[in-house]
């Protein structure tokens, strides 16, 4: 189960909600450093939401607001006018609540509420609802004025009996807007829905935070579990680590890898056999990808002095489990869209079809499954770093991992639009020029290894082998 929100103060969670959207709008140059201030010094005499104080200065367009909150992980922009919102759903959020913080609710599954919001970056507002509910809180972006008009809709009235919102197949141009909300309340009911991970992993964990265990404890419970014991043993072989030696002994393995870090490998393997192979999905280009990323963490890690950092190589084997769950849930529309876009043209176009990226749809599985913090944003933000909040330095070095994947050329000097791209996470970690020349020629020069572990992988994935030549 995902770890409960930290307690806070109702005054800490407006401040911190505050200064975070105040500095996204700054970094986005949506608003100046000054013009900022001035609406803090505002809203701080006459109250309400700093968004709306700004918009009322005159320092920050609403449209552009929108289209900025819209452009957010895995946040979509919904028509509430088409969407049908049951008793049981809206009963959950007071009209007095709905109209202090604009919010409607429009769907639950178990501890999982979705809400539309005027803001769903405003952490404070998504906390309160959590503390309210006693749910986990999924905001999704709406225009503040059909949320008004929905909160007329909904609370002024008794005993509302509207007809449920017409569903419609998937077009040429992508989906209607009715067909995106519901899927999006239906992709989350789904996700949240997949099968639990092994008990092995709930074994391993409880081990790792025991002071007292042991290598040959940790091990003793991996061999009773035949199918993770072997995938264990394939990554410890794999190039990333590069060790001297083939090893075939779980007690070996988890010598030389370390009780936390043979943890977050078993907590891997386990979420990636949770799924099958799909006929709409590339999994051939899926697991080369990842393997190269995974192997790539560790390259950078040690050049930027973080090699003593645990969880890297899942995080990156694991950063686009989202594109598996996407696969795995909506399999036929997934299919739809063209596998081999990348970075922010696949996001768009998963947005635009689902309204839901695979980055949040893996951030959703990380949370249902209670994946750790320095896997599961690393899986959120790795291609959009600069938002990461809790493991930015694992946010940075798998990003920087995963465009070291997409490198095609032979050389340094064939990839140069690589290092170009990578910016903003070499700045995070430290790296100049020099260091990520020096970074992406290590890589490269693993590169054909990693291609061959993806075999070897993939085999102990699927009883199906993955053909590779």
């Amino acid at each position: 189960m995902p770890a409960p929100p930290r307690t806070l103060t109702q005054g800490q969670s407006n401040e911190m909600a505050k200064r975070r959207i105040g500095e996204l709008l700054v970094e986005a140059g949506l608003v100046q450093v000054g013009q900022l201030q001035e609406g803090l010094a505002l809203q701080s005499v006459r109250g309400g939401k700093i968004v709306e104080t700004l918009i009322l200065l005159g320092h920050l367009n609403a449209d552009e607001f929108l289209s900025f909150v819209a452009r957010q992980p895995g946040v979509a922009s919904i028509d509430l006018s088409k969407y049908f919102i049951p008793r049981d759903v809206r009963e959950l959020i007071p009209r007095d609540m709905a109209i202090k913080h604009e919010i409607v609710p429009i769907d639950r599954l178990g501890h999982l509420l979705t809400v539309a919001m005027a803001c769903p970056l405003d952490s404070a507002t998504v906390r309160d609802i959590a503390l309210r509910t006693g749910l986990q809180v999924k905001p999704l972006l709406c225009a503040a004025s059909d949320i008004r008009v929905a909160i007329d809709r909904y609370y002024s009235v008794d005993d509302v009996d509207l007809p449920d919102a017409q569903v419609v197949e998937p077009g040429e141009g992508g989906l209607d807007a009715s067909f995106k909300l519901s899927n999006v309340a239906r992709l989350i009911r789904q996700i949240d829905s997949l099968p639990a991970l092994p008990e092995t992993v709930r074994r391993v964990q409880e081990a790792t935070l025991n002071p007292l265990t042991s290598v040959r404890d940790l091990s003793d419970i991996i061999v009773f579990d035949p199918p993770i014991a072997a995938k264990v043993l394939s990554v410890a072989n794999s190039a990333a680590y590069g060790f001297p030696h083939r090893i075939d002994d779980v007690t070996l393995a988890v010598s030389l890898l370390g009780l936390h870090e043979t943890y977050s490998i078993v907590l891997s393997v386990a979420v990636i056999n949770v799924f099958d192979k799909s006929k709409t999905f590339d999994y051939r280009a899926f697991w080369l990808s990842s393997i190269c990323c995974a192997a790539a963490t560790r390259i950078v890690a040690k050049a930027s002095g973080r090699s003593s950092m645990t969880g890297l190589f899942s995080a990156g084997l694991l950063h686009d489990i989202g594109r598996l769950v996407l696969a795995e849930v909506v399999p036929d529309v997934y299919g739809l869209l063209d596998q081999s876009l990348t970075d922010e043209k696949l996001l768009a176009a998963e947005e635009t079809l689902l309204s839901l990226s695979h980055m949040e749809a893996g951030y959703l599985l990380a949370e249902h499954w209670g994946l750790p913090i320095e896997i599961a944003e690393p899986i959120r933000f790795h291609h959009r770093p600069n938002l990461a909040v809790e493991a930015k330095e694992n946010v940075a070095i798998v990003a920087v991992a995963v465009g070291l994947a997409e490198a095609t050329g032979e050389t340094v000097d064939d990839n140069r639009e690589v290092l170009a791209r990578l910016e903003t996470p070499l700045r995070m970690l430290g790296l100049d020029k020099e260091a990520a020349e020096a970074v992406l020629a290590a890589y490269l020069a693993l590169r054909d290894n990693c291609i061959h572990d993806t075999l070897l992988l993939a085999l102990n994935v699927s009883n199906k082998p993955c053909s590779l030549s």
